[in-house]
């Protein structure tokens, strides 16, 4: 083989590679716009949404929903724009938290959304610290004060539930109370008894025994129903909520920004104030 033929195969590889390449960038650039053209009308919703407006989010989100997966994988963003439609997204449902109940057959009008809220809270920061133009220490940092609150979250609001079921009626198939935020699984009902001609009874000095309750993070909670009532969560509910509350209110877009241009030093003594010790 000649050197021209050489050069010739070499140049045509290139050009072929060239083409591949534009093609490829062309097809993902078009899938964008696609993507953005979609997702659109989410960020025309924010803020407190009338019943209304809920309806229609409702609606659009379960269209989305409804997208066969082969058509749904073609639908894709730049990283930053997932993140910052996962940001708002998480937003909206922050102010919104009754928005993940809505089509929930049926929705217990007794669902405490409290804990919801300042779960989307967290989430939504945690978009926002990807996003925000901070060194790699920082931004581990506060993601690992914002993964400690969720877990803090999720044994406050699971040992509420756990204090609820302790507190149900000592009834036979005695339904437990409405599951909430970060309880993964729990018993129905309580259903021990003896079946007797009026039906199934508790014999005289019966117990109701152990249930398992566990959270999302796949701890697992011995619950005794025999117990004595009244025993107290880990902290103050209240001062929780609160305290996520405060976090989510001071991390803002402009919060995120005016930490990047700090120095070092005192850009840990700021995150350190923000995210005293318990």
């Amino acid at each position: 083989m000649n050197k021209k033929r050489i050069l010739f195969i070499s140049m045509l590889g290139i050009v072929l590679l060239c083409v591949g390449l534009f093609y490829s960038h062309t097809q993902r650039q078009a899938n964008y716009a696609k993507t953005r053209e979609l997702f659109a009308p989410i960020y025309e919703y924010s803020g407190r949404l009338t019943p209304e407006d809920q309806k229609r989010f409702t609606e659009f989100t379960s269209a989305i929903a409804g997208v066969e997966p082969s058509i749904a994988k073609k639908y894709v963003l730049p990283k930053r724009e997932m993140l910052q439609l996962e940001a708002h997204s998480m937003t909206l449902y922050r102010n919104n938290p009754e928005l993940m109940f809505v089509n929930s057959a049926p929705f217990h009008a007794d669902t405490d959304v409290e804990p919801y809220r300042r779960h989307f809270s967290i989430l939504a920061l945690i978009a926002k610290t990807k996003l925000a133009d901070l060194p790699t220490d920082s931004r581990k940092s506060i993601l690992s004060h914002l993964e400690t609150f969720q877990k803090r979250l999720t044994k406050n609001s699971v040992e509420v539930y756990i204090q609820e079921v302790r507190d149900t009626p000592f009834r036979p198939r005695q339904k437990l109370p409405t599951m909430r935020f970060g309880v993964a699984s729990a018993p129905g009902e309580i259903a021990d008894g003896i079946l007797e001609a009026d039906g199934l009874v508790f014999p005289e000095g019966a117990k109701r025994g152990v249930i398992q309750i566990t959270d999302i993070y796949e701890n697992v909670y011995e619950v005794d129903l025999d117990a004595p009532t009244g025993t107290e969560t880990t902290e103050d509910t209240t001062e929780l909520y609160a305290e996520i509350d405060r976090i989510f209110e001071h991390l803002t877009d402009a919060e995120f920004q005016r930490l990047s241009v700090l120095s070092k030093a005192d850009r840990s003594a700021e995150i350190e104030k923000l995210f005293p010790p318990e």
